[in-house]
């Protein structure tokens, strides 16, 4: 099956690339591709050394007219899957139309498309981590939905509202987080100069709230269906060769209650991003970043309730209205941590449409723990605290593409 899937892509990609226009009727092509050698250092010793392909993207876009077109994408990469095997894998990423008749100055868009939260929906990439939203679970890159999308007159900024089934992209036959109830999202950016960038997102979303105990999330350990809010307010400015991208992100979201874990009860968590950004040359960029985010600002304890020997494990679940992020073993999302990166992004040739041709990226990012977590053996009635190490990755990675399709 796979085989006849990389026969399809490449037959497509071949195909197109003999009609590869803009213009109106034809059918344009490209492709963004994430070669990577990550390591992790953790307490002295190596976690992880590899190679990988991270992502792999080819997309396909066609313009039936100039009020209707559309765009779809694979990401083909090599990646640990949820049993920690190592290969390769498909993955639809985008598959969305663009309707331009209903909204003045704008469109609709109808399918699997970017998330209009935060800096999700715009994210460059120009340091190896995902954006904060992203890379701390609140949503994922991509969802399946319809949105309305339009610009401010005289180019004063862009506003999105949109509707989502609020389950990521990693859609299946029994999706891990599907709903019954759409999730809404409003964004709104301001840019009244170049360069400068205030916005603000909202989101409102319902989520079943599972046990502790139930890793599969077992319809028969739903404890009740709860409301979550998210909102993110994103501010950049940038002068000469210096930006400045920042990010606030509140969230409350239902989880166990700690002392009745057969009841559920909101938690609010919060956290910021602060990205700066240095032109040394025309090809060499410096970035740095600080990320912060605590999952109950309201507590001093960590997220995870003693109850269970589970948390002495790596595999026990993160709470259920969160997406699981993988960058980290899943204990590391139930801390307040910090995170900090410094790189530089070497840009060694541009393509025709402007953007980088071949990226080289070098990073050097730490995750930094703030609390530690308890466990209680049931069975001896034992208790203890565990105390999670910090986690040093140093990753290299060059990025090519070609095409002027939005990824």
């Amino acid at each position: 099956m796979r085989s006849l899937l990389v026969f399809a892509v490449i037959l497509l990609v071949a195909v197109s690339a003999c009609f590869s226009t803009p213009k109106v009727g034809a059918t344009e092509v490209g492709g963004n591709f994430w070669f990577r050698y990550h390591l992790d250092r953790m307490d002295e010793s190596t976690q992880r050394s590899a190679f990988a392909v991270e992502r792999g993207y080819i997309g396909l876009a066609h313009r039936w007219s100039p009020e209707v077109g559309g765009q779809m994408t694979v990401n083909v990469f090599s990646s640990p899957d949820a049993a920690g095997m190592t290969g390769w894998n498909f993955e639809l990423r985008d598959a969305y139309l663009d309707l331009g008749y209903l909204i003045p100055n704008g469109k609709l868009r109808v399918g699997l498309q970017k998330n209009y939260f935060g800096t999700v929906y715009d994210w460059k990439y120009m340091t190896v981590r995902r954006s904060l939203a992203d890379a701390v679970g609140v949503v994922q890159e991509r969802d399946y939905g319809v949105a309305l999308l339009g610009m401010i007159s005289e180019g004063m900024g862009e506003w999105t509202l949109s509707v989502m089934n609020g389950e990521g992209f990693s859609s299946g036959l029994t999706p891990l987080y599907a709903d019954k109830q759409p999730a809404v999202m409003a964004n709104i950016r301001f840019t009244p100069m170049m360069e400068t960038m205030l916005g603000f997102s909202f989101l409102r979303d319902k989520r079943y709230v599972y046990s502790w105990d139930s890793p599969s999330y077992d319809p028969l350990h739903r404890l009740s269906y709860e409301d979550r809010t998210a909102i993110s307010v994103v501010g950049r400015w940038g002068g000469g060769p210096i930006s400045l991208l920042g990010e606030y992100i509140y969230y409350d979201y239902p989880i166990p209650d700690r002392e009745n874990t057969s009841q559920a009860a909101n938690v609010k968590g919060s956290g910021f991003s602060i990205f700066p950004k240095m032109r040394l040359t025309e090809k060499m960029e410096v970035v740095g970043r600080y990320d912060t985010w605590d999952p109950d600002k309201d507590s001093d304890q960590a997220l995870w309730t003693p109850g269970t020997t589970a948390a002495m494990s790596s595999q026990y679940p993160v709470p259920s209205p969160w997406w699981p992020p993988t960058d980290y073993q899943s204990k590391y999302y139930l801390v307040k941590h910090n995170v900090y990166v410094v790189g530089f992004n070497y840009n060694i040739t541009d393509r025709m449409e402007g953007e980088p041709g071949v990226l080289l990226q070098v990073n050097w990012q730490r995750m930094d723990p703030q609390e530690d977590l308890e466990w209680y053996d049931p069975a001896t009635e034992d208790t203890g605290t565990m105390t999670l190490d910090a986690v040093d990755s140093f990753i290299f990675q060059l990025r090519w593409g070609w095409g002027a399709l939005d990824f």
